[in-house]
Protein backbone atom coordinates (compact mmCIF):
# COMPACT_ATOMS: atom_id res chain seq x y z
CA UNK A 1 0.00 0.00 0.00
CA UNK A 2 1.02 3.56 -0.65
CA UNK A 3 2.64 5.42 2.27
CA UNK A 4 1.65 8.90 0.50
CA UNK A 5 -0.06 11.19 -1.90
CA UNK A 6 -0.17 14.24 -3.65
CA UNK A 7 -1.52 16.66 -1.70
CA UNK A 8 -1.12 19.64 -4.60
CA UNK A 9 -1.17 17.90 -7.92
CA UNK A 10 -1.74 21.41 -9.49
CA UNK A 11 0.78 23.09 -7.37
CA UNK A 12 -1.89 26.27 -7.25
CA UNK A 13 -4.48 25.19 -4.97
CA UNK A 14 -4.63 28.02 -2.04
CA UNK A 15 -5.62 25.03 0.46
CA UNK A 16 -5.22 21.36 0.73
CA UNK A 17 -4.70 18.05 3.10
CA UNK A 18 -1.19 19.87 4.82
CA UNK A 19 -2.09 23.85 4.60
CA UNK A 20 -3.02 23.32 8.53
CA UNK A 21 0.20 21.95 9.70
CA UNK A 22 3.28 24.22 10.58
CA UNK A 23 6.62 23.39 8.94
CA UNK A 24 9.11 22.27 11.28
CA UNK A 25 11.97 22.77 9.18
CA UNK A 26 12.25 26.15 8.63
CA UNK A 27 14.78 28.62 9.84
CA UNK A 28 12.05 30.95 11.32
CA UNK A 29 11.11 28.28 13.74
CA UNK A 30 15.06 27.72 14.65
CA UNK A 31 15.67 24.64 12.57
CA UNK A 32 19.28 24.41 11.46
CA UNK A 33 21.44 22.24 9.12
CA UNK A 34 23.42 19.93 11.10
CA UNK A 35 26.15 18.63 8.42
CA UNK A 36 25.78 17.62 4.62
CA UNK A 37 27.76 15.41 2.63
CA UNK A 38 28.62 17.77 -0.26
CA UNK A 39 27.55 21.46 -1.18
CA UNK A 40 29.87 22.10 -4.02
CA UNK A 41 27.85 24.21 -5.98
CA UNK A 42 25.27 25.58 -3.48
CA UNK A 43 25.03 25.58 0.34
CA UNK A 44 22.64 23.48 2.37
CA UNK A 45 21.25 26.31 4.67
CA UNK A 46 19.37 26.95 1.63
CA UNK A 47 17.17 23.82 2.08
CA UNK A 48 15.12 25.62 5.34
CA UNK A 49 14.93 28.89 4.63
CA UNK A 50 11.79 30.67 5.03
CA UNK A 51 11.82 32.55 1.93
CA UNK A 52 10.31 31.07 -1.76
CA UNK A 53 13.74 29.69 -3.86
CA UNK A 54 15.01 32.49 -6.43
CA UNK A 55 18.04 31.72 -8.92
CA UNK A 56 20.64 29.69 -7.72
CA UNK A 57 19.30 29.62 -4.08
CA UNK A 58 19.40 25.62 -3.43
CA UNK A 59 21.64 23.02 -2.28
CA UNK A 60 23.78 21.48 -5.21
CA UNK A 61 26.22 19.02 -4.75
CA UNK A 62 28.89 17.75 -7.56
CA UNK A 63 28.09 15.46 -10.32
CA UNK A 64 28.91 11.70 -10.64
CA UNK A 65 28.60 10.66 -6.99
CA UNK A 66 29.32 7.18 -7.13
CA UNK A 67 26.70 6.83 -3.82
CA UNK A 68 24.10 9.55 -2.17
CA UNK A 69 24.29 12.72 -1.11
CA UNK A 70 23.04 13.72 2.10
CA UNK A 71 21.82 16.47 4.62
CA UNK A 72 20.44 16.54 8.05
CA UNK A 73 18.26 18.69 9.79
CA UNK A 74 17.69 19.56 13.20
CA UNK A 75 14.20 20.74 13.50
CA UNK A 76 12.67 23.74 14.94
CA UNK A 77 10.67 22.19 17.14
CA UNK A 78 10.03 18.13 18.11
CA UNK A 79 6.92 17.17 17.05
CA UNK A 80 4.66 14.58 14.75
CA UNK A 81 4.82 14.76 10.50
CA UNK A 82 2.19 14.89 8.40
CA UNK A 83 3.96 15.33 5.07
CA UNK A 84 6.85 17.29 3.23
CA UNK A 85 7.14 20.01 0.32
CA UNK A 86 10.27 18.96 -1.84
CA UNK A 87 10.06 22.05 -4.07
CA UNK A 88 13.15 22.07 -6.88
CA UNK A 89 12.07 25.71 -8.67
CA UNK A 90 14.58 27.12 -9.93
CA UNK A 91 16.26 24.23 -10.75
CA UNK A 92 16.00 22.92 -13.92
CA UNK A 93 18.57 19.98 -15.18
CA UNK A 94 20.71 20.31 -12.23
CA UNK A 95 17.79 18.97 -9.75
CA UNK A 96 17.92 15.42 -8.44
CA UNK A 97 16.71 12.08 -10.14
CA UNK A 98 14.75 11.04 -6.74
CA UNK A 99 14.54 11.89 -3.07
CA UNK A 100 14.07 9.91 0.04
CA UNK A 101 13.46 11.27 3.76
CA UNK A 102 13.93 9.44 7.47
CA UNK A 103 13.56 10.55 11.02
CA UNK A 104 14.78 10.10 14.24
CA UNK A 105 14.51 11.39 18.07
CA UNK A 106 17.96 12.38 19.44
CA UNK A 107 19.52 14.71 21.53
CA UNK A 108 19.50 18.46 20.59
CA UNK A 109 23.84 18.16 20.41
CA UNK A 110 23.99 14.41 18.91
CA UNK A 111 26.78 14.77 16.73
CA UNK A 112 26.59 13.16 12.63
CA UNK A 113 28.93 11.24 11.92
CA UNK A 114 30.93 10.96 8.35
CA UNK A 115 27.92 8.42 7.04
CA UNK A 116 25.21 11.01 8.38
CA UNK A 117 24.52 8.40 10.81
CA UNK A 118 23.55 9.70 14.44
CA UNK A 119 23.30 7.37 17.88
CA UNK A 120 19.65 6.30 16.97
CA UNK A 121 18.29 4.40 14.17
CA UNK A 122 16.60 6.40 11.13
CA UNK A 123 13.23 5.30 10.36
CA UNK A 124 11.65 5.52 6.77
CA UNK A 125 9.17 8.77 6.15
CA UNK A 126 9.49 9.26 2.72
CA UNK A 127 9.99 6.10 0.65
CA UNK A 128 12.35 6.90 -2.59
CA UNK A 129 10.50 9.26 -4.99
CA UNK A 130 11.08 10.92 -8.40
CA UNK A 131 10.87 14.12 -8.63
CA UNK A 132 11.38 16.89 -11.74
CA UNK A 133 12.46 19.88 -12.45
CA UNK A 134 11.29 23.37 -11.44
CA UNK A 135 8.10 22.41 -9.76
CA UNK A 136 6.67 21.27 -5.84
CA UNK A 137 6.18 18.13 -4.98
CA UNK A 138 3.77 18.39 -2.05
CA UNK A 139 3.74 14.83 -0.54
CA UNK A 140 1.07 13.84 2.07
CA UNK A 141 1.46 11.07 4.27
CA UNK A 142 -1.86 8.61 4.51
CA UNK A 143 -1.68 8.78 8.40
CA UNK A 144 0.36 11.16 10.27
CA UNK A 145 3.24 9.84 12.50
CA UNK A 146 2.40 8.98 16.12
CA UNK A 147 6.07 9.14 17.17
CA UNK A 148 7.94 12.34 17.34
CA UNK A 149 10.82 13.68 15.45
CA UNK A 150 13.69 15.53 16.27
CA UNK A 151 15.90 15.34 12.93
CA UNK A 152 15.37 14.19 9.62
CA UNK A 153 17.75 13.29 6.55
CA UNK A 154 17.02 13.86 3.01
CA UNK A 155 19.07 11.77 0.74
CA UNK A 156 19.78 12.58 -2.83
CA UNK A 157 19.36 9.55 -5.40
CA UNK A 158 22.82 9.78 -6.49
CA UNK A 159 23.09 13.68 -6.87
CA UNK A 160 22.10 17.03 -7.47
CA UNK A 161 20.11 20.03 -6.20
CA UNK A 162 16.89 20.24 -4.07
CA UNK A 163 15.81 24.10 -3.38
CA UNK A 164 13.97 24.08 -0.73
CA UNK A 165 12.64 21.29 2.07
CA UNK A 166 9.15 21.74 4.28
CA UNK A 167 8.91 19.14 7.17
CA UNK A 168 5.15 19.89 8.34
CA UNK A 169 3.58 18.51 11.28
CA UNK A 170 2.21 19.34 14.75
CA UNK A 171 4.68 20.61 17.47
CA UNK A 172 5.05 18.34 20.58
CA UNK A 173 6.40 20.63 23.38
CA UNK A 174 7.92 20.17 26.65
CA UNK A 175 5.65 21.09 29.22
CA UNK A 176 6.89 23.99 31.12
CA UNK A 177 5.98 25.54 34.73
CA UNK A 178 4.58 28.74 35.24
CA UNK A 179 3.92 31.44 32.92
CA UNK A 180 4.78 30.76 29.10
CA UNK A 181 3.62 32.17 25.72
CA UNK A 182 0.70 30.27 24.63
CA UNK A 183 0.55 31.74 21.56
CA UNK A 184 4.54 30.96 20.47
CA UNK A 185 4.22 28.32 16.92
CA UNK A 186 7.40 26.61 19.13
CA UNK A 187 5.04 25.65 22.15
CA UNK A 188 2.19 24.33 19.69
CA UNK A 189 0.04 27.29 18.67
CA UNK A 190 -1.48 27.67 15.36
CA UNK A 191 -3.02 30.38 13.19
CA UNK A 192 -6.09 28.90 11.96
CA UNK A 193 -7.43 31.87 9.75
CA UNK A 194 -7.34 35.44 8.97
CA UNK A 195 -9.65 37.64 7.26
CA UNK A 196 -6.83 38.80 4.93
CA UNK A 197 -3.09 37.92 4.32
CA UNK A 198 -2.08 39.43 0.98
CA UNK A 199 1.17 41.29 1.99
CA UNK A 200 2.25 39.00 5.10
CA UNK A 201 1.29 35.31 5.87
CA UNK A 202 -0.99 35.17 9.06
CA UNK A 203 1.47 32.07 10.16
CA UNK A 204 4.29 34.64 10.84
CA UNK A 205 2.34 36.49 13.69
CA UNK A 206 3.27 33.51 15.86
CA UNK A 207 6.98 33.15 15.03
CA UNK A 208 9.67 33.13 17.99
CA UNK A 209 11.95 36.35 17.71
CA UNK A 210 11.76 38.90 14.85
CA UNK A 211 12.51 39.16 11.10
CA UNK A 212 13.85 41.22 8.88
CA UNK A 213 13.02 38.98 6.20
CA UNK A 214 9.97 39.94 4.07
CA UNK A 215 8.65 36.51 4.01
CA UNK A 216 8.70 36.45 7.85
CA UNK A 217 8.27 39.63 8.93
CA UNK A 218 4.62 39.84 9.92
CA UNK A 219 1.06 39.60 9.65
CA UNK A 220 0.35 42.48 6.81
CA UNK A 221 -3.41 42.95 4.97
CA UNK A 222 -3.58 45.16 1.94
CA UNK A 223 -5.21 48.49 2.71
CA UNK A 224 -8.77 48.66 3.00
CA UNK A 225 -9.55 52.33 2.21
CA UNK A 226 -12.22 52.90 5.10
CA UNK A 227 -12.10 53.80 8.67
CA UNK A 228 -15.19 51.08 9.38
CA UNK A 229 -12.91 48.46 8.38
CA UNK A 230 -11.57 45.69 10.40
CA UNK A 231 -9.08 42.78 9.82
CA UNK A 232 -8.56 39.92 12.11
CA UNK A 233 -7.02 36.77 12.88
CA UNK A 234 -7.48 33.48 14.98
CA UNK A 235 -4.71 31.59 16.89
CA UNK A 236 -5.80 28.54 18.87
CA UNK A 237 -3.36 28.57 21.67
CA UNK A 238 -0.86 25.71 22.47
CA UNK A 239 -3.14 24.50 25.39
CA UNK A 240 -6.36 26.21 27.26
CA UNK A 241 -4.73 28.58 29.76
CA UNK A 242 -5.86 31.86 32.00
CA UNK A 243 -4.30 34.52 30.24
CA UNK A 244 -2.23 37.09 32.33
CA UNK A 245 -0.98 39.38 29.63
CA UNK A 246 -1.15 40.62 25.71
CA UNK A 247 1.73 42.01 23.81
CA UNK A 248 1.33 43.48 19.91
CA UNK A 249 4.79 44.01 18.58
CA UNK A 250 4.60 46.60 15.59
CA UNK A 251 8.74 46.47 15.20
CA UNK A 252 10.17 47.16 12.85
CA UNK A 253 7.18 48.66 10.98
CA UNK A 254 7.18 52.46 10.84
CA UNK A 255 3.73 53.82 8.97
CA UNK A 256 2.05 50.05 8.17
CA UNK A 257 1.19 49.57 11.43
CA UNK A 258 -2.73 49.84 12.22
CA UNK A 259 -4.26 52.80 14.00
CA UNK A 260 -5.67 50.45 16.79
CA UNK A 261 -5.91 46.91 17.54
CA UNK A 262 -8.26 44.66 20.07
CA UNK A 263 -8.10 41.11 21.62
CA UNK A 264 -10.83 38.71 22.23
CA UNK A 265 -10.79 35.37 23.94
CA UNK A 266 -12.56 31.97 23.39
CA UNK A 267 -13.20 28.71 24.47
CA UNK A 268 -14.24 25.89 22.45
CA UNK A 269 -12.88 22.35 21.30
CA UNK A 270 -13.07 22.84 17.36
CA UNK A 271 -9.86 23.34 16.17
CA UNK A 272 -11.86 26.71 14.27
CA UNK A 273 -14.44 28.14 17.13
CA UNK A 274 -15.77 29.90 14.00
CA UNK A 275 -17.91 26.56 13.36
CA UNK A 276 -19.19 26.11 16.98
CA UNK A 277 -22.84 27.56 17.06
CA UNK A 278 -22.16 27.54 21.05
CA UNK A 279 -18.61 29.55 21.07
CA UNK A 280 -19.05 33.22 22.18
CA UNK A 281 -16.05 35.83 21.95
CA UNK A 282 -15.36 37.56 25.12
CA UNK A 283 -13.23 40.74 24.56
CA UNK A 284 -10.32 40.89 27.16
CA UNK A 285 -7.87 44.05 25.83
CA UNK A 286 -10.12 46.84 24.95
CA UNK A 287 -9.24 48.58 21.44
CA UNK A 288 -5.79 50.10 22.25
CA UNK A 289 -4.24 53.20 19.90
CA UNK A 290 -0.81 51.17 18.18
CA UNK A 291 2.20 53.21 17.25
CA UNK A 292 5.29 52.92 15.18
CA UNK A 293 7.94 50.11 16.12
CA UNK A 294 6.72 49.78 19.70
CA UNK A 295 5.83 46.88 21.97
CA UNK A 296 2.59 47.48 23.25
CA UNK A 297 1.65 45.06 26.42
CA UNK A 298 -1.99 44.69 27.42
CA UNK A 299 -3.14 43.46 31.28
CA UNK A 300 -5.39 40.80 31.34
CA UNK A 301 -5.32 39.18 34.49
CA UNK A 302 -8.73 40.18 35.73
CA UNK A 303 -9.44 37.16 33.39
CA UNK A 304 -10.12 34.47 35.33
CA UNK A 305 -11.60 32.30 32.70
CA UNK A 306 -9.78 29.92 30.43
CA UNK A 307 -9.71 30.31 26.94
CA UNK A 308 -8.49 28.31 23.99
CA UNK A 309 -8.37 30.96 21.03
CA UNK A 310 -7.48 34.65 20.95
CA UNK A 311 -8.82 36.71 18.06
CA UNK A 312 -6.34 39.69 17.38
CA UNK A 313 -8.42 42.62 15.62
CA UNK A 314 -6.48 45.46 13.64
CA UNK A 315 -8.64 48.64 12.88
CA UNK A 316 -8.81 49.27 9.99
CA UNK A 317 -5.94 47.50 8.15
CA UNK A 318 -2.45 47.30 9.06
CA UNK A 319 0.78 45.14 9.45
CA UNK A 320 1.50 43.57 12.90
CA UNK A 321 4.93 41.72 13.35
CA UNK A 322 4.07 39.18 16.46
CA UNK A 323 1.88 38.35 18.68
CA UNK A 324 2.02 36.83 22.20
CA UNK A 325 -0.51 35.48 24.85
CA UNK A 326 0.95 34.87 27.82
CA UNK A 327 -0.58 33.04 31.05
CA UNK A 328 -0.35 29.35 32.72
CA UNK A 329 -1.67 26.10 31.38
CA UNK A 330 -4.91 25.01 33.15
CA UNK A 331 -3.09 21.13 33.05
CA UNK A 332 -0.54 22.78 35.04
CA UNK A 333 -2.96 24.65 37.53
CA UNK A 334 -4.96 21.19 37.47
CA UNK A 335 -1.80 19.07 38.72
CA UNK A 336 -0.96 22.17 41.54
CA UNK A 337 -4.10 21.53 43.15
CA UNK A 338 -3.74 17.62 42.97
CA UNK A 339 -0.57 17.97 44.77
CA UNK A 340 -1.71 20.87 47.46
CA UNK A 341 -4.87 18.26 47.90
CA UNK A 342 -2.26 15.07 48.35
CA UNK A 343 -0.02 16.78 50.68
CA UNK A 344 -2.84 17.77 52.91
CA UNK A 345 -4.75 14.43 53.18
CA UNK A 346 -1.12 13.27 53.64
CA UNK A 347 -0.59 15.70 56.90
CA UNK A 348 -3.91 15.04 58.08
CA UNK A 349 -3.48 10.95 58.17
CA UNK A 350 0.44 11.87 60.10
CA UNK A 351 -1.47 14.10 62.44
CA UNK A 352 -4.06 11.58 63.18
CA UNK A 353 -1.37 8.51 63.31
CA UNK A 354 0.04 10.60 65.95
CA UNK A 355 -2.89 11.36 67.96
CA UNK A 356 -3.57 15.00 67.15
CA UNK A 357 -7.13 15.88 66.21
CA UNK A 358 -8.20 18.85 63.77
CA UNK A 359 -8.32 21.46 67.08
CA UNK A 360 -5.12 20.43 68.61
CA UNK A 361 -3.09 23.30 68.88
CA UNK A 362 0.16 23.03 66.77
CA UNK A 363 2.53 24.30 69.52
CA UNK A 364 2.40 26.09 72.80
CA UNK A 365 2.30 28.99 71.48
CA UNK A 366 -1.36 27.97 69.72
CA UNK A 367 -2.36 26.45 72.70
CA UNK A 368 -2.14 29.87 74.50
CA UNK A 369 -3.47 31.47 71.67
CA UNK A 370 -6.30 29.22 71.59
CA UNK A 371 -6.64 29.96 75.76
CA UNK A 372 -6.77 33.80 75.80
CA UNK A 373 -9.07 33.52 72.73
CA UNK A 374 -11.49 30.83 74.68
CA UNK A 375 -10.93 33.25 78.18
CA UNK A 376 -13.33 36.60 76.94
CA UNK A 377 -15.83 33.96 75.73
CA UNK A 378 -16.05 32.33 78.88
CA UNK A 379 -16.38 35.61 80.95
CA UNK A 380 -19.24 36.87 78.67
CA UNK A 381 -21.24 33.32 78.97
CA UNK A 382 -21.06 33.76 83.14
CA UNK A 383 -22.03 37.25 82.96
CA UNK A 384 -25.09 36.63 80.82
CA UNK A 385 -26.29 33.62 83.45
CA UNK A 386 -25.79 35.94 86.57
CA UNK A 387 -28.30 38.74 84.31
CA UNK A 388 -30.75 36.09 84.11
CA UNK A 389 -30.39 34.63 87.62
CA UNK A 390 -31.24 38.32 88.44
CA UNK A 391 -34.33 39.17 86.41
CA UNK A 392 -36.23 35.34 87.49
CA UNK A 393 -37.23 35.27 91.01
CA UNK A 394 -38.41 32.58 92.97
CA UNK A 395 -41.69 32.12 94.00
CA UNK A 396 -42.53 32.92 97.52
CA UNK A 397 -43.51 29.52 98.63
CA UNK A 398 -40.12 28.68 97.98
CA UNK A 399 -36.87 29.30 100.24
CA UNK A 400 -34.83 32.28 99.54
CA UNK A 401 -32.11 31.24 101.11
CA UNK A 402 -32.47 27.67 99.71
CA UNK A 403 -32.79 29.27 95.69
CA UNK A 404 -29.71 31.20 96.32
CA UNK A 405 -28.03 28.19 97.19
CA UNK A 406 -28.70 26.62 94.17
CA UNK A 407 -28.30 29.61 92.07
CA UNK A 408 -24.93 29.93 93.89
CA UNK A 409 -23.81 26.35 93.18
CA UNK A 410 -25.01 26.42 89.22
CA UNK A 411 -23.02 29.64 88.51
CA UNK A 412 -19.77 28.20 90.28
CA UNK A 413 -20.50 24.92 88.12
CA UNK A 414 -20.85 26.93 85.23
CA UNK A 415 -17.64 29.02 85.64
CA UNK A 416 -15.49 26.01 86.27
CA UNK A 417 -17.14 24.29 83.59
CA UNK A 418 -15.98 28.00 81.39
CA UNK A 419 -12.44 28.38 82.42
CA UNK A 420 -11.49 25.38 84.16
CA UNK A 421 -8.48 26.15 86.67
CA UNK A 422 -8.61 30.11 86.81
CA UNK A 423 -9.69 32.09 89.16
CA UNK A 424 -13.09 33.62 89.32
CA UNK A 425 -13.78 37.07 87.45
CA UNK A 426 -15.00 39.40 89.45
CA UNK A 427 -18.31 41.02 88.43
CA UNK A 428 -18.32 44.43 86.97
CA UNK A 429 -19.96 46.71 89.14
CA UNK A 430 -22.94 48.65 87.94
CA UNK A 431 -23.97 51.91 87.17
CA UNK A 432 -27.73 53.34 88.25
CA UNK A 433 -29.32 53.20 84.98
CA UNK A 434 -28.59 49.12 85.33
CA UNK A 435 -29.80 49.35 88.58
CA UNK A 436 -33.12 51.21 87.61
CA UNK A 437 -33.20 48.36 84.18
CA UNK A 438 -32.68 45.48 86.31
CA UNK A 439 -35.35 46.95 89.27
CA UNK A 440 -38.10 47.69 86.57
CA UNK A 441 -37.36 43.95 85.10
CA UNK A 442 -37.52 42.70 88.91
CA UNK A 443 -41.02 44.23 89.08
CA UNK A 444 -42.07 43.21 86.10
CA UNK A 445 -41.19 39.36 86.56
CA UNK A 446 -42.88 39.81 90.08
CA UNK A 447 -46.43 41.13 88.84
CA UNK A 448 -46.38 38.44 86.17
CA UNK A 449 -45.58 35.75 88.33
CA UNK A 450 -48.41 36.83 90.39
CA UNK A 451 -50.56 36.94 87.43
CA UNK A 452 -50.03 33.23 86.14
CA UNK A 453 -50.07 31.88 89.53
CA UNK A 454 -53.51 33.11 89.80
CA UNK A 455 -54.77 32.32 86.27
CA UNK A 456 -53.17 28.41 87.01
CA UNK A 457 -54.17 27.63 90.38
CA UNK A 458 -57.39 25.83 91.33
CA UNK A 459 -60.19 27.99 92.36
CA UNK A 460 -61.64 27.50 96.23
CA UNK A 461 -64.73 25.89 96.71
CA UNK A 462 -67.11 29.05 98.64
CA UNK A 463 -70.43 28.89 100.09
CA UNK A 464 -73.18 29.65 98.21
CA UNK A 465 -74.94 33.10 99.65
CA UNK A 466 -78.65 33.25 99.19
CA UNK A 467 -79.47 35.65 96.61
CA UNK A 468 -81.62 38.74 97.60
CA UNK A 469 -84.73 39.16 95.40
CA UNK A 470 -85.74 42.55 93.84
CA UNK A 471 -88.50 42.45 96.64
CA UNK A 472 -87.16 42.14 99.12
CA UNK A 473 -84.58 44.89 98.61
CA UNK A 474 -87.44 47.35 98.32
CA UNK A 475 -89.86 45.48 100.94
CA UNK A 476 -92.68 46.09 97.87
CA UNK A 477 -95.52 44.66 99.04
CA UNK A 478 -95.70 45.74 102.63
CA UNK A 479 -97.84 48.06 104.48
CA UNK A 480 -97.50 50.28 107.10
CA UNK A 481 -100.04 49.59 109.99
CA UNK A 482 -100.18 53.51 111.13
CA UNK A 483 -100.42 55.50 107.96
CA UNK A 484 -101.29 52.31 105.04
CA UNK A 485 -98.69 53.63 102.50
CA UNK A 486 -96.07 51.38 101.16
CA UNK A 487 -92.94 50.68 103.53
CA UNK A 488 -89.62 51.43 102.28
CA UNK A 489 -86.90 50.24 103.69
CA UNK A 490 -83.37 52.63 103.29
CA UNK A 491 -80.06 50.61 102.03
CA UNK A 492 -76.79 51.51 102.92
CA UNK A 493 -74.67 52.71 100.42
CA UNK A 494 -71.10 50.48 100.22
CA UNK A 495 -68.36 52.41 100.86
CA UNK A 496 -65.82 52.76 97.87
Amino acid sequence: LPTYYNADPSNDAHTHSLSGYIDLASSAMGASVVRASDEKFGAADNLIKASAPGQSDAWVTRRHNPTEDWAVIRLGSTGTIAGFDIDTRGLDGDQAAAVSIQGCLAPEDANVDDEGDLSVEWEDLLPKVEVSGNSRHQLALWTPTTATFSHVRITLHPDGGVARLRVYGTVVAEATEGECDLACATTGARVIAASNDRLGSKDNLILPGLSTDPSTQGWKTRRAHSVDHSDWAIVRLAEPGFLTRIAIDTRPYDGDQPVAASVQACYSELANPERDAECFWYQIAPRTELNANELHELDVTLNDVPFSHIKLIVHPDGAIARLRAYGQRVQEIEVEVAREEAEAKAEAALAAEIGFGDSTPASATDAEDAAASAEPQAAVEVETVEAVEVIVKPRKSEDPAAAHRVKKSKRTDKQQLLSPGRPKKVKPKRSSEDSNEILAADQFSSRAGELIQSLTSPIPQRKRARTRSRAEDTDEGSVDAADGKPKRTSRKSKPR
